[in-house]
């Protein structure tokens, strides 16, 4: 990189036009920066990094994310409804008070992230790595988390009413005060602590 580009360490900020525009020519990495409070509903970035960035409070609402690096990110109360996370790394993520609604993220690695007080109803987890993550007091009703892997993962408080739980891993799963009725099927490892 060269003094003055945009993409420099040294640099103090970049717009999103400018983003846009270097991704539009093949750049995918765009990791540390900060873009804390952007609007950016709808946008197609598919395969981006975004590790380590400050995207608090971010509206992202209904973009396409698809394969998207944001291990790391600080996502606190950022609005990802609707938004596609299929495959998304978001490892270590702190997500909290975070608006998913209706997300993708079949197949997403969400391992040891924040996701207290989050909401998720209706969210699509089919296959998802959430081993050790904090669900704690997070809005699950209505999710998909078949075959999704909540080994270790803290679902206190959790509201998981019509959840589908199917093939889902909860060995050392807490679930103290976790709503579960009308999860489906029943889950033997539910059933023992209700």
């Amino acid at each position: 990189m060269g003094k003055n580009s945009p993409m420099d360490a040294q640099s103090i900020t970049i717009t999103m036009a400018q983003v846009l525009d270097l991704y539009a020519a093949g750049r995918r990495d765009f990791s540390h920066l900060d873009f804390h409070e952007a609007w950016m509903p709808g946008l197609e970035l598919p395969g981006i990094n975004l590790c380590q960035a400050n995207l608090g409070s971010i509206n992202l609402s209904e973009a396409m994310l698809a394969g998207a690096k944001l291990g790391g990110c600080n996502l606190w109360r950022a609005n990802l409804e609707d938004t596609n996370l299929d495959g998304a790394d978001l490892a270590r993520a702190v997500l909290i008070r975070a608006e998913l609604s209706r997300a993708n993220l079949t197949g997403a690695n969400l391992r040891c992230s924040d996701l207290r007080l989050a909401t998720l109803h209706y969210g699509t987890l089919r296959g998802a790595d959430l081993r050790n993550a904090n669900l704690s007091y997070t809005d699950l009703r209505g999710a998909n988390l078949t075959d999704a892997d909540l080994r270790g993962a803290d679902l206190t408080g959790a509201n998981l009413r019509g959840a589908t739980l199917e093939l889902a891993r909860l060995e050392g799963t807490r679930l103290d005060r976790a709503w579960l009725d009308e999860a489906a099927p029943p889950h033997p490892e539910l059933s023992s602590r209700v």
